[in-house]
C-alpha cells in the first residue's frame, strides 16, 4: 500500500496541499482521488531514493518521514504521472502487448517440441497458410501430438483477442503529429508509434538522448575499476514495454531494407564483432536515440538522418 505523507497546513483559505508516496502498482485510484481534492500529488521513484533504499531501520513511519523531507526540500525523485486519457490509452497498448507475449510464449514452446525430435518444417511461417497446413500433418507420439493441438487452440484464441484490441485501438486512439512522425522510421508501424509515444510521455522530460534510451532499457549496466571497464547485461530497471517495442523495430527495419546505410553499416560491424543479439540492441538503442531527435525537434526520419549526415 501507498506510504501518506503530506506536507500542508491544513485550513480552509486556499493553502496548497502537497502529498507523495512511492509509486506502486496501485496508485490511480489514490492519485485521481487526491486531484480530484485539488491536492497537489507526487509519486516517489523507490529506486532512486537511496534513504530508503539503503536504509537499515525500514518502516512506514521511517520512509514517510524520509519522502516528506524530501518534498519539502523539492529534492524528491518523481516519476511521470500521465493525465487518465493517456493513461487508459497507454493501459491499453499494454493489453495488446501482453497479449502478444503470450502468444509468443505459446508458439516458442511448439518449436520447442519440434527441436525434441529434430523436426524442420521449411517454411518461415508455420503459423498461417501452408505453413500451419504442414504443422498439423506432424505426426508426433503421444502426449506430445495432443500437447501441441492443445497450444494452436490457445494460439488461435490469442489471435482472435489480439485482433479484437487492434480495432480498439484503431477506434478509440488517434494518430497524433508526433505519431504520424514516427511511421516515416522504417519497421515502425501504427501500434509501434502509439506505443513509442504514450510509453515515452513527454519528450522534454529527457535532458538528452542517453537518459532516454537508459529510460528504454537499452543500456548495458558499466562497471569500471582503475584500467578495467566492462559492459554487463541491459539494466531491467527500465520501461520494458518500451524496449520490446525499440527492439521488435530494428528487427523489422532490417527486414524492411529502408534505414539509412550508416545504421546498416553499424548493425552490420558490431554483428560481426559480437554476434546478432548485441547488434540488435545496439540498432535499436541508435534508433531510440534518432526518434529522440525527431521528436524533440519535431522533424520526421529523412530530416533527421539529414541534420545527421551534415553534422558528422
Amino acid at each position: 500500500m501507498m506510504k501518506p505523507p503530506f506536507e500542508h497546513s491544513l485550513n480552509r483559505s486556499g493553502v496548497i496541499v502537497r502529498f507523495t508516496g512511492e509509486a506502486t502498482g496501485n496508485w490511480y485510484w489514490l492519485v485521481d482521488l487526491l486531484q480530484g481534492l485539488d491536492i497537489e500529488v507526487s509519486l516517489a521513484n523507490p529506486l532512486q531514493i537511496k534513504a530508503i533504499a539503503y536504509a537499515r531501520v525500514k518502516t512506514d513511519k521511517v520512509d514517510a518521514k524520509t519522502l516528506t523531507h524530501l518534498l519539502r526540500t523539492d529534492f524528491l525523485p518523481t516519476c511521470y504521472l500521465p493525465k487518465p486519457e493517456q493513461r487508459a490509452n497507454r493501459d491499453l497498448l499494454r493489453i495488446r502487448a501482453g497479449l502478444v507475449v503470450r502468444r509468443t510464449q505459446f508458439k516458442n514452446i511448439i518449436h520447442g517440441v519440434l527441436e525434441k525430435f529434430n523436426i524442420n518444417l521449411p517454411y518461415s511461417n508455420i503459423w498461417g497458410g501452408v505453413g500451419h497446413e504442414a504443422l498439423d500433418k506432424v505426426s508426433l507420439p503421444l502426449p506430445y501430438s495432443e500437447f501441441i493441438k492443445q497450444i494452436l487452440v490457445h494460439i488461435d484464441h490469442l489471435n482472435s483477442q489480439i485482433s479484437y484490441w487492434d480495432k480498439k485501438i484503431q477506434a478509440q486512439i488517434p494518430l497524433c503529429i508526433d505519431a504520424q512522425r514516427l511511421l516515416t522510421v522504417p519497421g515502425i508501424g501504427n501500434i509501434w508509434a502509439l506505443t513509442i509515444i504514450y510509453e515515452s510521455g513527454p519528450i522534454t522530460r529527457f535532458l538528452r538522448a542517453k537518459h532516454y534510451v537508459a529510460y528504454a532499457g537499452l543500456v548495458p549496466k558499466t562497471r569500471a575499476t582503475s584500467d578495467n571497464y566492462w559492459n554487463g547485461h541491459l539494466c531491467r530497471q527500465a520501461n520494458m514495454y518500451l524496449k520490446r517495442a525499440y527492439m521488435e523495430v530494428a528487427i523489422v527495419a532490417l527486414k524492411s531494407r529502408g534505414l539509412d546505410i550508416r545504421m546498416v553499416h553499424y548493425y552490420e560491424r558490431i554483428k560481426r564483432r559480437k554476434g546478432i543479439g548485441v547488434a540488435q540492441v545496439a540498432l535499436a538503442r541508435k534508433i531510440a536515440m534518432v526518434i529522440y531527435h525527431m521528436l524533440k525537434q519535431e522533424i520526421d526520419y529523412d530530416t533527421c538522418m539529414a541534420r545527421n549526415r551534415m553534422a558528422g
